[in-house]
């Protein structure tokens, strides 16, 4: 898998945030797929910053924040491993969420996000918000299904990370992980028309509107009126 850009938000520190938020979510998905199994070594530091082009202090937090909650380990002199991990339901629940049908993820989805994006409306930062319009900006340009779907998720990951409820971002960022699967790809490519793309560009941008008006309720609307959209298109 090669290193995603990272978005660019005009402003400066959502910049910073955005480029640790693709250094984290790179790493995590290498680890969660396999390709970097237990005490598999890190790309050092530098490559890490040659790979996607931000400052070495920002790749620093990154691995500092993966270390503090336990997906890493780093050792002075010998360099960054992937911790040492026992079987756990934590990663049961991921190989289940993995498994699931896509109704399963549309009904999932409807239960989770209209009432988070309640917590968004009230907490979400300026830069929070600028991730959200690069989201969108990025989705709108894209040039395939694949990469819009890429950006979709980024959007509706963003915005469950403003409701600053770190265990329900965990949760959200293995249901999203399933975007990735091959089969969920083709499911996409066979049901995302360019008529449907151009509906869901719109809706997303209603979404943010209402993040921005910081209003809950036309948040939530516009949520569940996008989500009931998609399950019906993917689901027939």
């Amino acid at each position: 898998m090669s290193a995603r850009a990272a978005p660019r938000p005009t402003n400066a520190r959502g910049r910073a945030r955005a480029a640790a938020d693709a250094v984290r979510s790179f790493i995590e998905e290498r680890i969660r797929e396999g390709a970097w199994p237990a005490g598999h070594q890190l790309p050092t530091e530098r490559e890490l910053v040659e790979q996607f082009g931000i400052a070495r202090n920002t790749i620093r937090k990154t691995l500092r924040a993966l270390e503090e909650h336990g997906t890493i380990v780093r050792h002075v002199g010998r360099g960054t491993f992937v911790a040492l991990r026992p079987a756990s339901d934590e990663l049961d629940l991921v190989q289940r969420i993995h498994r699931a049908s896509p109704a399963e993820i549309a009904e999932t989805r409807l239960l989770i996000e209209p009432d988070v994006i309640g917590l968004a409306a009230a907490r979400a930062t300026a830069d929070d918000l600028a991730a959200m319009e690069e989201c969108l900006r990025r989705a709108e340009s894209a040039t395939s299904v694949a990469e819009f779907e890429h950006w979709d998720g980024q959007l509706h990951q963003t915005i469950i990370g403003a409701a600053r409820n770190g265990l329900i971002a965990d949760i959200y960022a293995a249901i999203n992980s399933v975007r990735r699967q091959s089969e969920w790809s083709k499911l996409k490519e066979r049901t995302v028309t360019p008529e449907r793309r151009a509906l869901y560009q719109e809706q997303h941008r209603r979404i943010v509107a209402a993040l921005r008006d910081r209003d809950p309720e036309a948040a939530r609307r516009a949520l569940r009126e996008h989500l009931d959209t998609v399950a019906a298109n993917l689901l027939g």
